[in-house]
């Protein structure tokens, strides 16, 4: 699934062993991250996730939510609309069924589609799932949008 070029480009203590951790994050559109990271929190079926350098390898189902990493003092969030995230060898592919930045989130209509979300849920009582992932997704975003209004991004 991964190709060698993180592979390539790391950096190997005298060990042989990596000495940094580097992430990718895709959507079906684009690339939206493709560097090193201290430090990786994303929303897995089982809970919340944080991935550190040397973390065994894993491949799990991601939820709707809001993925961070830090890198050098800085965090950098996303919200992601589920997906699947793989680490090997200290390199993490996260494969999102969307991403989006803060910056790229409107707030007003990140809060408008969670009332429709809630108003679906409401209606959908025989088949609350749809509702609840749509109501988990708006909700990530608005997150991420006001943590763009507050918090610092790359």
């Amino acid at each position: 699934m991964m190709s060698d070029a993180p592979q390539a480009e790391a950096r190997v203590n005298g060990h042989g062993a990596r000495a940094t951790l580097h992430a990718i994050i895709v959507s079906p559109d684009r690339i939206a991250y493709d560097g090193p990271v201290d430090a990786l929190s994303a929303p897995a079926r089982q809970g919340v996730v944080t991935i550190l350098l040397h973390h065994a390898p894993m491949l799990t189902i991601l939820e709707p939510g809001e993925l961070s990493l830090r890198h050098g003092g800085q965090t950098v969030y996303f919200a992601v609309g589920g997906g699947h995230l793989e680490v090997v060898d200290d390199v993490i592919t996260i494969l999102a069924d969307s991403v989006e930045r803060p910056d790229e989130i409107d707030a007003a209509e990140a809060e408008a589609a969670c009332n429709r979300a809630r108003a679906m849920l409401t209606r959908m009582r025989s088949r609350p799932d749809e509702a609840l992932l749509a109501l988990r997704r708006s909700q990530a975003r608005l997150q991420v949008a006001r943590r763009g209004q507050t918090g610092p991004s790359a």
